[in-house]
């Protein structure tokens, strides 16, 4: 199973710098909006046509950012509330330095394992969030694999916080990454980032944020390479 996972498009609040966790959330801005159209150039045609599923975080942005997807594959995007952001508690919206420095300590926290954590105000500590986050992969690899099979692909769009913590904590020692790593880069806007494996055996980070970090070639197994010969 492959995932494709997406970062949403640039809204306002990520020019503010505000801590927009909330539903609906904040519109793609214009520069948002392109960057939205240019995904399904920007992943080749094999990709493109390799994607078995379409699913998104309910919140407008993330909507928004899959739609010129789902144009491109024919397919309609499900909506998983799974995939929503770190939720702010009493920090949302807040642009002050204190406040956005308090949700990026404790989030980088979590996605180095110290997830017992708790925002003020957040219905989430950092183990529940992972939880819901990882739930919802679960169910995306299950409903994919049922109707593709297990080689099928699912590109999710969700949030830039979340999809760092579920990665530096399910995805990146698999794939031999660092976690510290992970939670000090960001996917940009838009950008997009490669998973492989699923629920039972675990994950494995192949590339994160087009390029910024890729693992190592796979180990062959043994003998493949001599029958290969």
């Amino acid at each position: 199973m492959n995932l494709l996972l997406v970062r949403h498009g640039r809204t306002i609040a990520n020019i503010m710098g505000a801590l927009d966790t909330d539903f609906p959330g904040n519109s793609l801005d214009a520069t948002g909006l392109t960057q939205a159209a240019s995904l399904p150039n920007r992943l080749d045609a094999d990709r493109l046509a390799g994607i078995s599923s379409l699913w998104t975080s309910p919140i407008a942005r993330a909507r928004q950012t899959i739609a010129p997807l789902e144009g491109a594959t024919g397919l309609t995007a499900s909506i998983d509330s799974g995939l929503r952001e770190v939720l702010a508690g009493d920090l949302e919206m807040c642009t002050d330095a204190r406040s956005v420095a308090c949700y990026k300590d404790t989030t980088r926290a979590w996605m180095i394992g110290r997830t017992a954590a708790r925002l003020p105000g957040s219905p989430e500590d950092g183990a529940d969030t992972f939880a819901r986050f990882d739930a919802a992969v679960a169910r995306i690899a299950r409903t994919t694999a049922e109707s593709a099979g297990a080689q099928g692909t699912a590109l999710l769009v969700a949030h830039g916080t979340v999809l760092r913590l579920w990665t530096a904590l399910a995805a990146a020692p698999g794939g031999g990454a660092d976690p510290a790593w992970i939670a000090d880069h960001p996917m940009r806007n838009a950008g997009i980032s490669m998973v492989e494996g699923d629920p039972e055996h675990g994950w494995r980070l192949v590339d994160w944020n087009e390029g910024e970090w890729t693992a190592a070639p796979a180990p062959t197994a043994p003998g493949r390479a001599d029958a290969a010969a």
